[in-house]
């Protein structure tokens, strides 16, 4: 059963985080075919805008981290920033050519919107690309922004949308966008498992993702306190684990 349809999973469903980091350079075309290979339930990947309003794959506000550059994504061109080598000879890719290799495959999204803020109608971008490729179905756009998650939400109420929090939110009711999914920090389901309940109680899915805590005793503990899905840098650990 995928985690896409109403009634909440028989498993806990893996998501590459950045396409599976632990094995290719993170957010590259490498690391969603790897993941793929894989056969993992779903790729994570971070959705940014070039100076020239292309949306390309890219965790960081600037390139300085994952690629021989510098400086801004929304101060360098698309051509500028293919230029760059994001590790071990690949390139940035586009939000397109990440949604067609991922279409080709059958292969569920989970692209998230970054820093909103800097790119004013990111979100309709973003859906534009979705619904020309007939894929909104396999996909669930996930923000910590709730101006993104409800302009996104007010543009299209049947995109799928994931309301994440960070570092010491528990909150999960009434996330903004009305978002059907729920993706807090692994390590507060752990402080706090009844977040996870009252979730699935308002209706709503739970997607943990890790931020430096992910091992198998803690793979464990969300599994058994009734998440949906856990967005992870290493997919084979947590199959392996769950096994």
């Amino acid at each position: 059963m995928s985690i896409y349809s109403r009634k909440r999973p028989r498993r806990v469903q893996v998501i590459a985080h950045r396409g599976g980091r632990s094995y290719a350079p993170e957010n590259t075309l490498a690391a969603f075919r790897q993941a793929i290979q894989m056969r993992v339930d779903g790729l994570e990947f971070d959705v940014q805008m070039t100076k020239d309003g292309t949306l390309v794959v890219m965790h960081d506000d600037t390139v300085d981290r994952t690629t021989n550059g510098t400086g801004r994504v929304a101060d360098l061109t698309l051509d500028a920033i293919r230029r760059l080598d994001a590790g071990q000879g690949e390139k940035v890719p586009t939000l397109q050519e990440v949604l067609d290799l991922a279409k080709s495959n059958g292969a569920n999204i989970f692209p998230e919107i970054k820093s909103a803020r800097l790119y004013p109608g990111i979100e309709a971008k973003l859906l534009a690309a979705l619904e020309g490729a007939d894929y909104l179905d396999h996909t669930i756009i996930q923000s910590f922004d709730a101006g993104s998650l409800n302009t996104l939400h007010q543009l299209n109420p049947q995109a799928r949308l994931c309301a994440l929090s960070g570092l010491w939110q528990f909150a999960v009711k009434g996330p903004a966008g009305d978002a059907k999914y729920v993706g807090p920090m692994a390590e507060m389901a752990v402080l706090d498992p009844c977040l996870i309940r009252q979730a699935h109680d308002d209706g709503r899915q739970v997607i943990v993702w890790f931020a430096a805590l992910q091992n198998p005793l803690l793979i464990r503990f969300v599994e058994f306190f009734g998440v949906d899905g856990i967005i992870v840098d290493d997919p084979v650990l947590v199959r392996q684990t769950l096994r």
